[in-house]
């Protein structure tokens, strides 16, 4: 097979084109890239539609055979314009977003307003390992953008992915959840998370935090302690560290 050298080859350039928000929500696809993301779609199952790889990647071809895929073949240059970064780790694939499931039992971690592909790639990762679902609630970056599928290293295939721009306190009280908000100062400490059985864990921006609106109708207020010289902590590791109590002092 011979490599595809010019960006202007049309199955090439429709990849490129998924590197822009809109364009993935017309069509409904996304890009994956590396090997290890490849992986972990296969072994969900995901719906993957293309592999563009490179001449001499014989993992590739050994990890999509018997696959119903569209294989590229493409020079290192057109690697790079399809992978969009400025050193591809090939391959990338052209994956059909999943659709959204909920989650059905258990907890659940929400993204108020994290715009952050890399912090929120980490919070649904984070979900993923202490078994909480992942809701993209307002301001939040794509779950499934590619930035945000190389933060997750993964992830989002193990875990359950809503995206729910217009999602509320109320909404999530009627699904069952105990709503906690996690804030910088005022709340209780993470203790309280103890027995905590189905609870929807929101996280806020580094910057502004969870609105003020939506504090005032949680349940429940979260201050992590810190006894050191700093005024807040990363979103994500914030969101992270709450995980994992959640997980840790479940019953």
């Amino acid at each position: 097979m011979e490599p595809v050298r010019s960006s202007r080859n049309q199955r090439v350039a429709e990849a490129i084109r998924l590197q822009r928000a809109r364009h993935r929500s017309e069509t409904g696809r996304t890009l994956l890239e590396g090997a290890h993301l490849l992986e972990e779609a296969i072994a969900a199952k995901a719906p993957i539609q293309t592999v563009f790889m490179s001449e001499d990647d014989h993992a590739t071809l050994t990890a999509i055979v018997g696959l119903d895929v569209d294989l590229v073949m493409v020079t290192g240059a057109v690697m790079t314009k399809v992978a969009g970064t400025q050193h591809p780790r090939g391959p990338v694939a052209v994956l059909a977003i999943p659709p959204d499931r909920l989650a059905a039992h258990g907890s659940l971690m929400v993204s108020w307003g994290v715009g952050d592909p890399g912090n929120v790639g980490t919070l649904i990762r984070s979900a993923a390992a202490f078994g909480l679902g992942f809701l993209a609630g307002p301001g939040t970056a794509d779950p499934w953008s590619p930035k945000v599928l190389r933060a997750g290293a993964g992830a989002q295939f193990r875990t359950t992915i809503e995206r729910a721009a217009d999602v509320s306190v109320d909404s999530l009280r009627e699904r069952g959840f105990t709503v906690v908000a996690a804030v910088v100062a005022g709340g209780e400490s993470p203790d309280r998370l103890a027995g905590m059985e189905q609870c929807a864990l929101l996280v806020g921006d580094e910057g502004a935090g969870l609105p003020a609106d939506v504090v005032a109708q949680a349940d429940v207020l979260i201050t992590i302690p810190m006894p050191g010289q700093t005024e807040s902590l990363n979103a994500a590791v914030a969101g992270s560290l709450l995980a994992y109590e959640l997980a840790t002092r479940h019953p």
